[in-house]
């Protein structure tokens, strides 16, 4: 599969692709955004177990998302019921657990090398009253071993390039898990600087979505799945094409 290198401006037009998807189909977008948010917090409510679950069915909570915006760029009809289309989509569902189970295992190795850090922070994030001394450890961590700690944060970040597009590229393109994980990994490492302006960019729009008590999230996860699945479009040779890709560029500048 031929990947394109594309320039740092792209990721702009990503964000801009996204809230253009988005306000196409704002009910259906929005009740999306409602069940994914739900889901997480489900999941998340199981001490230390919830995490796990979280990265075991995140590629079927984003299947269903990745199509809306697979379909409203092409110009289809959007579905409310794409929400649960992972779970009920026997074409993909087996890849997806697979390609879930493989994430559960990058996230215990990532715990692994952050331990204790990662300890600590997990036992501030399910036991808020306890104890725990997060900027301590990570002062020490820091003063102890600086280079270990970069070395540590490259792996992390190798994680996630690996899973990037994984998910799109099993629904998309019909690849196996483990291909869909190293043509991820070749693509986001080709087209790191875009992405990385991407990444800063959505970070700074989910400090400005929590300020909202939160609720700027359910606007800000389907328009960043969907930037996510415009620049998809654009890394990749499309197997759908053509109005869709001048779509892209004709309302997202």
């Amino acid at each position: 599969m031929k990947i394109q290198l594309v320039g740092f401006r792209r990721a702009f037009v990503w964000l801009g692709a996204g809230w253009y998807i988005f306000k196409r189909n704002l009910g259906a977008w929005l009740v999306m955004a409602m069940v994914f948010l739900l889901a997480l917090m489900l999941l998340g409510m199981l001490p230390f177990a919830g995490i796990a679950l979280i990265a075991l069915f995140i590629p079927l909570l984003l299947t269903g998302p990745l199509m809306t915006a697979h379909q409203s760029l092409s110009g289809d009809v959007v579905q409310v019921e794409n929400a649960l289309q992972g779970f009920n989509d026997s074409r993909f569902r087996s890849r997806l657990l697979w390609l879930g189970s493989m994430m559960v295992v990058g996230m215990l190795v990532s715990l692994a090398m952050w331990y204790p850090l990662s300890t600590e922070v997990l036992t501030a994030l399910y036991f808020p009253n306890s104890h725990t001394q997060v900027a301590l450890v990570l002062a020490e961590m820091l003063a102890s071993s600086p280079l270990n700690l970069s070395v540590q944060a490259s792996v992390i970040v190798v994680v996630v390039m690996a899973f990037f597009y994984a998910t799109p590229l099993i629904l998309f393109e019909n690849q196996s898990p483990l291909d869909a994980v190293s043509t991820s990994l070749l693509a986001c490492l080709r087209n790191i600087v875009p992405l990385t302006v991407f990444a800063v960019l959505v970070i700074m729009l989910g400090v400005l979505a929590s300020f909202a008590f939160g609720l700027g999230y359910l606007v800000l996860i389907p328009v960043v799945t969907a930037a996510s699945y415009a620049s998809f479009r654009d890394v990749f040779d499309p197997v759908e094409p053509r109005a869709a890709d001048r779509l892209l560029n004709a309302h997202s500048a």
